[in-house]
């Protein structure tokens, strides 16, 4: 069956150096040849890294031409066995249902989320957190290495839970870290998790993603997504998306990782749960091309994106009009 949350996590790894880009952020892909997708290859069938140059077009890859682009093909089930034929379809579905699954899913993470014996468990459903804050710190650290314009010193955490990536991940890399979350409760806990040094250099900023105000222009250098998009609506998705990069400084990068659909799964389609199904929650599965399709809508560049087993780790930066 399709896991719904973590492991096993992206193997990435390169068959060629990249070469270190000078310049802003909108001439990022200028080391790369142009626009298209960049695949470095696979090694045991566990990693891909792909990098995506902004090309004659100013701006793309993967095949976007423009925000107002060719329309991606989304398609896809739900637990239900409803099939949607369109992007259209699923999102009046989602639109007409957010609110009740939305409550399903506040009851759902009150009640433990995952479960487990520890509040990393209880984030991403098993014990594998600390490798898997591991790999997202490479993943960071190879921007840095690979983009000489990227300095990250101020990061936001959107649906930060109990702060595992900013504890792992972020403040190893960042002066300062604001962790956007929805519930109480794990916000509260995630001052605890920290510990007094690192909650010090962290604000806590209690706001839900699908109703969330523009962050103030040019202040933040990296925003961290991971595991969040899932349990929000395509329009959801991208309005939250558009109020984060509100915040992007012109060199900032927005960094998110989600799940992919894989093994018996078709990778070229969506997958939505209900609170009508097992699980009693809303999540949705999406594939390459229709997370893409919500990074165009949202006004950001694909700038690099990293496919593992179950998930891909994007990179984004703000579009290039010129």
């Amino acid at each position: 069956p399709l896991l719904l949350h973590a492991p096993p996590f992206a193997r990435p790894f390169r068959l060629m150096p990249q070469k270190k880009a000078g310049g802003s952020a909108s001439d990022a892909g200028a080391a790369q040849s142009g626009q298209g997708c960049h695949s470095q290859g696979k090694k045991n069938g566990k990693g891909v890294k792909k990098d995506h140059g902004s090309g004659a077009e100013g701006g793309g890859g993967a095949g976007i031409k423009g925000r107002e682009g060719a329309k991606r093909e989304v398609k896809g089930t739900d637990d239900q066995g409803r099939w949607f034929e369109s992007h259209e379809a699923l999102k009046q579905m989602q639109d007409q249902s957010a609110q009740e699954w939305y409550a399903a899913n506040r009851e759902w993470w009150a009640e433990g989320g995952y479960g487990g014996s520890t509040d990393e468990e209880a984030m991403i459903g098993d014990e594998l957190g600390q490798l898997d804050a591991e790999e997202g710190l490479k993943f960071l650290r190879e921007l840095i290495s690979d983009y000489a314009w990227f300095n990250p010193r101020s990061a936001v955490d959107a649906g930060a839970g109990v702060g595992r990536m900013t504890k792992h991940c972020l403040l190893r890399v960042c002066e300062t870290v604001n962790l956007i979350e929805a519930d109480s409760g794990w916000l509260r806990r995630a001052k605890v998790y920290l510990g007094k040094k690192r909650a010090a250099k962290c604000t806590f900023t209690c706001a839900r993603l699908d109703e969330l105000q523009a962050l103030e222009a040019a202040t933040v250098d990296l925003v961290w997504i991971q595991w969040t998009l899932q349990y929000l609506t395509d329009t959801h998705a991208v309005s939250a998306l558009e109020a984060l990069r509100a915040g992007l400084t012109s060199s900032g990068v927005m960094v998110i990782k989600e799940n992919r659909p894989y093994g018996g799964q078709r990778e070229d389609r969506f997958h939505m749960e209900t609170p009508s199904g097992e699980q009693g929650r809303y999540d949705i599965t999406r594939p390459l091309a229709h997370h893409e399709l919500l990074f165009q809508l949202a006004g950001l560049r694909l700038l690099r994106c990293e496919e593992g087993v179950e998930t891909h780790t994007f990179a984004l930066t703000h579009w290039n009009e010129s």
